[in-house]
C-alpha cells in the first residue's frame, strides 16, 4: 500500500498536479441543450429563408472541429460540402426544431467566425457582443447558432442528397428557386 502511495505522490509531483487534459474523439450527441431550451416565440415561428445568406454575408470562416471519418475520407470532401452549403438556396431556416426524429453525433461540427461588419450589427441591434457561432450538420438536419446567441434549425435535405457521399441524387429538387 505504501508503495502505491509513493508512486502516486511521485507521479503528481512530476506532472505538477495541474488539471487533467482530456481529448474528445467526437462531439456531443444530439441537439445542444441551450438550443432545445430556446423558447418558441412568434418572432421565431415559420420559415426564415435559407441558411446561405448567413454563411455568405456574415461569416468570415468556418472552423471544422470534427467530421465523421466514416462518411468523409478527406478534408477536401468536407470543404467542398461546406462551400456548396454556402450557396444552397434549398435549405430552410426555422427558430424551432422542425423535424421529429432524434439526432446523434453530427456529421460535421464547425465553429463560426463572424466578420467585423456582422459583429458591429449584432452590437448595434442586440446591445451585446457577438457570440461565437456554431454549425452542426447531421444528414438532413442542421443547427446554427448566430452571433446573437439564437439557435436556428435548418433542413438540409436537398443539400445532403445533392452533395453528401451517402445522398440519393434521385431525391434532389429539379426546379430552381427564384
Amino acid at each position: 500500500m505504501r508503495i502505491v502511495l509513493l508512486i502516486l505522490l511521485f507521479a503528481s509531483s512530476v506532472y505538477g498536479g495541474g488539471p487533467a487534459i482530456l481529448f474528445n474523439k467526437h462531439p456531443e450527441s444530439g441537439i445542444p441543450p441551450e438550443a432545445r431550451a430556446q423558447a418558441r416565440t412568434n418572432s421565431l415561428s415559420g420559415a426564415h429563408g435559407s441558411l446561405s445568406p448567413w454563411l455568405c454575408d456574415s461569416v468570415e470562416a468556418l472552423r471544422v472541429q470534427y467530421f465523421n471519418p466514416e462518411s468523409w475520407k478527406t478534408e477536401d470532401q468536407v470543404r467542398a460540402y461546406l462551400v456548396a452549403l454556402t450557396t444552397n438556396q434549398f435549405t430552410e431556416l426555422y427558430g424551432f426544431q422542425v423535424w421529429s426524429e432524434g439526432v446523434e453525433t453530427p456529421e460535421i461540427e464547425c465553429l463560426v467566425d463572424f466578420n467585423e461588419e456582422y459583429q458591429r450589427k449584432v452590437l448595434a441591434q442586440e446591445h451585446k457582443t457577438c457570440h461565437q457561432g456554431r454549425l452542426l450538420l447531421w444528414q438532413t438536419e442542421a443547427c446554427f447558432r448566430d452571433g446573437a446567441g439564437r439557435w436556428w434549425f435548418v433542413t438540409v435535405f436537398d443539400h445532403f442528397h445533392r452533395h453528401h457521399p451517402l445522398g440519393d441524387r434521385a431525391l434532389v429538387r429539379k426546379e430552381e428557386r427564384k
